[in-house]
């Protein structure tokens, strides 16, 4: 019965020292006074990312790229990708 306890509470251990390793990287995120309250920088990056994405996407129907992209399930997302770790990157690297 004891080596059944002993399997059971291993889980648990293990996803708790997982837990206190990774918790001391929470300290460090930045975060950004954004008209008087704190918003972390990766929020930032990403609401801009996504909508650079956007404008670059109507800039390319407008010069007629966008129907040679294919296929644009891909190709937008990781357009996305690239815009949000540009901007990470261009306004928080250091």
């Amino acid at each position: 019965m004891t080596s059944s306890l002993a399997t059971v509470g291993r889980p648990i251990r293990s996803l708790a020292a997982a837990i206190l390793i990774a918790l001391p990287g929470c300290g460090v995120s930045p975060s950004v006074n954004l008209l008087g309250s704190f918003f972390p920088a990766w929020l930032i990056s990403i609401v801009i990312g996504v909508v650079l994405t956007v404008v670059v996407r109507q800039l390319f129907v407008a010069i007629d790229v966008a129907s040679h992209l294919r296929p644009a399930g891909l190709v937008y997302p990781c357009l996305g990708g690239l815009l949000i770790l540009a901007t990470w990157l261009i306004l928080f690297g250091s």
